[in-house]
């Protein structure tokens, strides 16, 4: 659907610079209403789709195995990246659709008598026509992986329905994020209040998407991989968000702020204090740091979950009473009393 949606858009470009030929007035308005048309129904058909990438044009390779197009190298690269192009192009499909409307207006005003407005006009809508399929070309010959680029700094978009990943995790324009200086708890974590127990990642989960519901996202990029896990790649970021009419505030510092994550290296000290000091979010609850129930064997986690026990020194969080230890003797129930026997 999002392919035959540009392939839409280009025709009503089409229709629309038709539509500055010298014929008859009713005809002209019959071409550009035409081009209307379809760029309203690509519109519409975009906004119900997939988004499925619209494919570039053919390279040389292609040209040269036009009997067996399915070893052209592009076809193979757009095979394995066709997530990426779709990601690309279709991101730029609104601005694309803005110099549709400024087309469509230009031609209007070419509807005057005589050609010189024509031919003042032409040139412009020409220019902007092949900006937009020199645009979608590029996208695509880049998404594909020709040419070289540089990684991305800078990420910014609307919160969707899949942004939130973890409590410390974010998706935003296809690439997961982990917002910078804070630690939330491990999936699968345990929280405890007197004998009712809750997985506290969900929980902080929960917490991260009624935060930025609504909200914009902006994330700049610190490092590209995580200290915790020098082997495996990872993004983190400064990320803030902002609701229209309200004030921008940075995603991690809030975590802290309302005691669903803690700080790391120092970061969100005063903040992480001010949580537990007023039991705000997992601090009116018991666990432990989530570095440390990362260590935990699963008879340690086991053991916090049945009866709120961990090994002595382990850091904890929340409202804690002493717990029995780990592996601690268990007292009689009935002890049998002592009795002095007579001298």
């Amino acid at each position: 659907m999002a392919s035959l949606a540009f392939f839409l858009l280009i025709g009503a470009l089409l229709m629309f610079m038709v539509s500055t030929r010298q014929w008859a007035l009713w005809m002209r308005g019959g071409v550009w209403a035409g081009g209307l048309l379809l760029l309203m129904v690509a519109w519409l058909l975009l906004g119900s789709s997939e988004r499925d990438p619209e494919l570039a044009t053919a390279l040389a390779d292609l040209a040269a195995k036009w009997n067996r197009p399915g070893e052209s190298l592009l076809l193979r690269m757009l095979d394995s990246n066709g997530a990426t192009v779709s990601r690309m192009i279709l991101s730029l499909f609104d601005i694309f659709l803005f110099f549709a409307v400024v087309v469509g207006v230009l031609a209007l005003v070419a509807f005057r008598p005589g050609e010189e407005m024509e031919k003042a006009i032409r040139p412009i809508m020409i220019g902007m026509i092949g900006a937009i399929v020199g645009g979608v070309f590029a996208l695509g010959m880049v998404g594909t992986g020709f040419g070289t680029s540089k990684e991305r700094q800078a990420y910014a978009g609307p919160v969707a329905r899949d942004t939130v990943h973890t409590a410390e995790q974010i998706m935003l324009n296809g690439d997961l994020l982990r917002l910078r200086g804070i630690d939330a708890p491990e999936p699968g974590q345990v929280c405890r209040l007197g004998a009712r127990v809750q997985d506290c990642s969900d929980e902080a989960k929960r917490a991260l998407t009624r935060m930025i519901d609504g909200a914009y996202i902006m994330c700049a990029l610190e490092r590209p991989r995580d200290p915790r896990d020098p082997d495996r790649l990872e993004r983190v970021a400064t990320c803030n968000a902002v609701r229209p009419g309200g004030d921008e505030f940075n995603i991690a510092r809030r975590m802290v702020e309302e005691g669903y994550a803690l700080g790391v290296d120092g970061a969100y000290a005063a903040e992480a204090a001010e949580a537990t000091a007023r039991a705000r979010g997992l601090a009116a609850w018991c666990t432990v740091r989530p570095d440390a129930w990362a260590k935990f064997t699963a008879a340690q986690k086991a053991a916090f979950r049945d009866r709120g026990a961990y090994p002595p020194g382990t850091p904890v969080i929340g409202t804690c009473g002493p717990p029995p230890r780990v592996g601690a003797p268990k007292r009689p129930q009935n002890p049998t009393p002592v009795v002095n026997a007579p001298d």
